[in-house]
């Protein structure tokens, strides 16, 4: 689709547009500043409604134009996709208000979905018609699936990146067909991915995460990045697949967090991360190469039960309390201790070092005489 880049003429703009910027005229003086020109799609029922505001706009035209949630569900509704940058969102997007149907009805899906969706035929779902892109932008309202049954499918790709959600997201039971890059996302609230089906690469590259992030039982089936990633509050990945190589190099956790009963299928990188409180790994299974090198672990780490089935390099992390390792199934035979007592002697080095000194004076004394 071929965007024009001009001035916005209400007159040609879809009626919740063009009603906005009549409000902007009355509501905000010098809003329609040459400087502040809107890219547009055509009002075509299939089209992929579009609207990017530039850099070039002030904060009080941002406002003036804020997009209301309802007329994006109502877009989603009629099949349409999105594609917005530099707006303000206003209002909740609740997306299990959008139709239902059964999976093995939805048209228009490739071979390739179709495999991803197996098992998942009889099921109700809530689809939105990709892509769904919010970029540069700030969200006011919640996001929520609210589902206990069933799922919101996502055909096309979701691109939420350097963007801005002030309420709480909850995304659970959703499941991606494309690609998903919520790279330097800021989440100010809980934002939750329960049991969700990543089918493609997952991006989350220094996304900062606020009181509580969940993404308890989720699969990701192709590459998961977290690198640099900071984790606010209590961070959730129990009993998570991660089917493909998985990046949480440099990621910071505040509180809490959990990792038990997670899969790495494929080569897990944890190295240079940082665990400010107690991080579990009770049960997790490493597959495959898996790296801390460099992790700081400053309160308690369980690795009980856990299973590398690789060597794993947990001696080159450091450790405030030495790690629980309680039944853990390693190849590495190098036993990681803590920082203290990695430096504190040993008590057998201890009487060496008295014995020598004893020696030492007994000797003294004999030659004195």
């Amino acid at each position: 689709m071929q965007l024009s880049r001009r001035p916005i003429e209400p007159c040609r703009l879809p009626a919740w547009m063009a009603i906005g910027m009549l409000c902007a005229m009355v509501l905000v003086p010098g809003t329609l500043r040459a400087e502040c020109m809107a890219e547009t799609s055509g009002n075509n029922a299939t089209a992929v409604l579009t609207l990017h505001l530039p850099d070039s706009c002030t904060e009080a035209e941002r406002e003036a134009r804020a997009v209301p949630a309802q007329d994006l569900l109502r877009a989603l509704a009629a099949g349409r996709g999105l594609d917005l940058a530099g707006v303000v969102i206003q209002g909740d997007l609740v997306f299990d208000e959008l139709p239902t149907q059964k999976v093995g009805a939805v048209q228009g899906l490739t071979p390739e979905d179709r495999r991803a969706l197996e098992g998942l035929s009889d099921e109700d779902v809530h689809v939105v018609r990709g892509p769904f892109v919010i970029t540069h932008s700030r969200v006011r309202g919640r996001i929520v699936n609210r589902l206990k049954r069933g799922f919101l499918l996502i055909t096309g790709p979701v691109v939420l990146a350097h963007s801005k959600f002030a309420g709480f997201v909850d995304l659970s039971r959703t499941v991606f067909l494309g690609l998903v890059d919520v790279s330097n996302a800021t989440f100010e609230q809980e934002s939750y991915f329960v049991q969700d089906r990543f089918t493609q690469g997952a991006m989350f590259s220094d996304t900062r995460f606020g009181p509580h992030a969940r993404f308890h039982r989720s699969t990701f089936s192709g590459p998961a990045i977290f690198r640099g990633a900071a984790f606010q509050g209590l961070t959730e990945f129990l009993e998570v697949v991660f089917e493909q190589e998985t990046n949480f190099s440099h990621a910071s956790f505040h509180l809490g967090t959990g990792f038990s009963g997670a899969h790495c299928r494929a080569k897990c990188d944890f190295s240079s991360s940082r665990f400010q409180r107690e991080a579990f790994f009770l049960f997790s299974i490493f597959d495959r190469s898996i790296t801390f090198s460099s992790a700081r672990f400053e309160s308690q780490a369980d690795f009980s039960d856990a299973a590398f089935k690789e060597p794993d390099d947990l001696a080159l992390a450091t450790f405030a309390r030495t790690p629980l390792l309680t039944r853990t199934a390693r190849v590495s035979t190098t036993v990681p201790r803590s920082a203290a007592s990695g430096s504190a002697p040993s008590s057998q080095a201890v009487t060496i070092s008295l014995f020598v000194m004893a020696l030492g004076l007994l000797l003294y004394i004999i030659r004195a005489k």
